[in-house]
């Protein structure tokens, strides 16, 4: 049988992991899309590429034995890892507020689709309480709902809101399973929300310089913000067991790199079990 567990990525920079694209000349490095929903995702292979090479760079072969590193990332082509990694979608993207420096920002549909996803696979209980809550917003004629008494609040350019109240145990469940206090969320309309993300995005532009001083390549590059998170799953056989340190190592205090631009300290992340601390 197998067995899955999800987890939170939070992006502690700016992180471009890039598609390859272009959007008509006007942005010269996109990042990667879900091509449904066209909301940023981290390719699966981004994932366990990303991971592959961290644990290759920073753990000894006495702490993950190659035998183990093999099971899980796979030798060949012939021999795939016992491992299956799953893209990693967008929850929560951070937008600049009159408030406070940033809410969490999401919808109704991206929340719904985390948590009906997590529930499928059974890696998370007791969250039918939250997916009532969640699916009962209703935004009317606003643009977007806070889980506060905020007033005269501004996101963005948008300023069209209502205020929602929350019980307790929703406030709980909210921080369990999104990993932020509900204060600190907005949910937008889904048409809103996925329109921020398709054509506002941050767009950084970036210039190489050569060896006389003069610009060489003047580019815009479109970067996913820091604060970000997406959640992701691994899947494997409970059958086989896999050395405990991956997984420890994995949600450690660990700062994983994922994409391009190392060197200018692009995709620093972090992750952690969905429900852990």
């Amino acid at each position: 049988m197998f067995i899955h567990k999800s987890y939170i990525i939070e992006t502690l920079t700016n992180t471009h992991v890039g598609s390859g694209d272009t959007s008509f000349g006007t942005v010269d490095n996109l990042i990667q899309k879900d091509p449904v929903t066209s909301l940023p995702v981290f390719h699966s292979s981004s994932i366990k590429g990303a991971i592959k090479e961290h644990m290759e760079n920073n753990y000894k072969k006495t702490e993950i034995p190659e035998p183990d590193f093999n099971l899980i990332f796979g030798e060949a082509e012939d021999k795939p890892g016992v491992v299956k990694f799953y893209d990693a979608r967008l929850l929560t993207l951070p937008l600049r507020a009159s408030k406070r420096v940033y809410f969490h920002c999401t919808s109704p549909e991206t929340v719904l689709d985390y948590l009906n996803t997590i529930d499928t696979f059974k890696t998370a209980t007791g969250l039918d309480d939250l997916k009532n809550f969640i699916a009962n917003l209703n935004c009317a004629d606003k643009e977007f709902i806070v889980l506060n008494n905020d007033t005269n609040l501004e996101i963005e350019d948008y300023s069209n809101y209502k205020n929602v109240p929350i019980n307790n145990g929703v406030k709980d469940l909210i921080k369990k399973y999104i990993g932020i206090d509900s204060e600190n969320l907005a949910v937008f309309k889904n048409e809103i929300f996925s329109d921020i993300c398709k054509d506002s995005l941050p767009v950084i532009a970036r210039n190489k310089i050569g060896e006389d001083g003069k610009s060489e390549n003047l580019f815009y590059e479109e970067v996913l913000p820091r604060r970000s998170k997406l959640w992701f799953m691994l899947g494997f056989d409970e059958n086989i067991t896999i050395n405990s340190l991956f997984e420890t190592k994995l949600t450690s205090d660990d700062l994983i790199q994922m994409g391009a631009n190392a060197s200018i300290g692009y995709g620093v992340t972090q992750i952690r079990p969905v429900g852990g601390a």
